[in-house]
């Protein structure tokens, strides 16, 4: 269940870092935005490294405590030893969580295109040495290495800031990233993504 209070779409019974979105955070928002779409096919995948889950003994996001309080129902069909690796439904939408490499963070189909995306964390405060540079830079070089055909939406995603926007509102207007195609969405906590076309 989400709160709108404020404006700010929180997940209930999930709190994130204050000053930092993590990778499976952005993930996870984008495909919540993208099964939430006139055309959406139905299903999303969201592939999640280990590490972003868990290092070492710590927890780093607890994706079965997001995804619950977001309303979504974990299936039995766990698809590894983790217990985050599975199937969820809500309403008519699945979501399959996977840690397999080499498929884009993000895959959907919606309004019959196939929508893959490549996610990256982010500080939510402004931090000495601008890191969003090379996160966004990251994010779009990995995007350029997706196996795509020419009707995928290729997309780089990053958090929702004012120094991403920044950023992202300047690379848009660059001719080599037009014509490449790829699109840079900003995640907010609040639930919304712009940049995209679908």
């Amino acid at each position: 269940m989400h709160s709108e209070d404020s404006g700010i779409r929180t997940v209930a019974g999930w709190t994130g870092p204050a000053d930092r979105m993590p990778e499976a955070e952005v993930a996870l928002r984008l495909a919540e935005y993208l099964s939430e779409r006139p055309g959406f096919g139905g299903h999303v995948d969201v592939a999640i490294d280990g590490a972003s889950v868990r290092v070492a003994e710590t927890e780093v996001f607890d994706i079965v405590g997001f995804l619950a309080g977001a309303g979504w129902i974990r299936g039995g069909d766990a698809t590894s030893k983790n217990a985050w690796a599975a199937s969820y439904r809500r309403g008519d939408a699945t979501l399959r969580v996977h840690s397999r490499p080499g498929q884009g963070d993000v895959a959907a189909i919606v309004n019959g295109r196939r929508v893959v995306a490549e996610c990256k964390k982010g500080p939510l405060v402004k931090k000495p040495g601008s890191p969003e540079y090379p996160l966004l830079t990251l994010a779009i070089g990995q995007a350029l290495l997706f196996d795509a055909d020419d009707t995928d939406l290729v997309v780089a995603a990053v958090p929702d800031t004012p120094s991403f926007r920044r950023i992202a509102e300047a690379w848009r207007a660059k001719p080599r990233l037009r014509a490449s195609g790829i699109e840079i969405a900003l995640v907010s906590r609040t639930g919304s993504v712009s940049g995209l076309s679908v």
